[in-house]
């Protein structure tokens, strides 16, 4: 009679504890910005001497990976202390960059500056003699990814080496936004926070650099399509609703106030957010007020506290809003 063979068990994912939280100086940065010629600096305080550039201006981890020669992505995740810049005179490069969490301002030369806010995406195209800035406000975490392109020949085939190539060949230096789709945001989010050993999240880094860099390059494509009928004006109005729901997530919003606010009717408002964000407005509330409140969650508070203070009456309502989104029970975090 054959035995019938033990089931197999399923391979579990070797994992390794979150990489520890480092303190970074002005020097730190100055050192790591360095190999792609970065310079850190924070205003107003340049007359410090030597005691400004041993000053702890943000904790947390950043890490620089080398997909191929030519591309590099660099992950960061941080808690900023004090207001700094960094500028550069770059070689020619086109960056893709999101902003997972938290907020920064972009400037290009003496062009005006490009605000990248929480969940949004940012195309940069410059050359060799164009001074890029950035700016990065105290008191906040940001949680960011930066896809740097300096090779055009390093993308996995002739069209997409094409394509990079033509947009590095442009004169004019340019500074983009873009809305990143939700599925990329949650891709971004697992490297994150993702704590697999070395082989592993390498292949995690390459598919979200991939998937980045598609995504970036289809924007740029696809932008007079995508925001076709839009005017400018729609898109400051439309701005302006979105960082009213990122600043105040816990209001009771609704649709009505919200299009006044824009100067649009709601059917308007909802037809115009969702061409430029890809979301509807309130999906969009509905993934900051998770945000806000995972944060909140992860500082101590209950979950009763943490659900009453983004907007939401009830806490099971939030509690299954939040399973659904992480995947894990609030009360896990609290």
């Amino acid at each position: 009679m054959r035995t019938r063979p033990p089931p197999a068990t399923p391979m579990t994912q070797p994992t390794l504890p979150p990489p520890p939280r480092t303190r970074f100086t002005v020097s730190d940065f100055n050192r790591m910005g360095g190999s792609v010629g970065f310079n850190y600096r924070l205003p107003g305080q340049e007359g410090g001497g030597a005691g400004i550039e041993n000053l702890c201006i943000a904790e947390g981890r950043v890490e620089e990976c080398e997909i191929r020669p030519g591309i590099t992505l660099i992950v960061s995740d941080v808690h900023v202390y004090h207001h700094y810049e960094s500028t550069s005179v770059m070689t020619p490069r086109f960056s893709a960059i999101v902003m997972l969490q938290g907020q920064a301002r972009a400037r290009l030369d003496k062009q005006d500056d490009v605000r990248l806010a929480a969940q949004s995406g940012l195309n940069a195209l410059y050359g060799d003699t164009v001074a890029m800035t950035g700016v990065h406000p105290a008191g906040q975490r940001l949680r960011s990814v930066n896809l740097s392109v300096t090779a055009p020949e390093a993308a996995d085939d002739e069209y997409t080496s094409e394509i990079i190539w033509k947009l590095m060949q442009s004169s004019a230096p340019r500074l983009r936004r873009w809305p990143v789709p939700h599925h990329l945001l949650l891709s971004i989010e697992h490297l994150l926070e993702c704590g697999w050993d070395q082989p592993l999240r390498n292949m995690v880094r390459e598919g979200v650099g991939t998937q980045l860099l598609a995504h970036a390059l289809a924007a740029l494509q696809h932008a007079p399509v995508t925001h076709r009928g839009l005017t400018q004006r729609d898109r400051q109005l439309l701005e302006r609703v979105r960082e009213r729901l990122h600043e105040a997530p816990g209001e009771d919003h609704t649709l009505d106030d919200l299009a006044r606010l824009a100067c649009m009717s709601p059917s308007t408002l909802r037809a115009k957010f969702h061409a430029v964000y890809h979301r509807s407005v309130f999906s969009w509330l509905r993934e900051r007020r998770l945000e806000v409140a995972r944060e909140q969650l992860a500082r101590g508070w209950s979950v009763q506290q943490a659900a009453h203070f983004v907007g939401y009456r009830h806490a099971t309502n939030f509690a299954t809003a939040f399973r659904e989104r992480y995947g894990v029970a609030p009360s896990q975090l609290g």
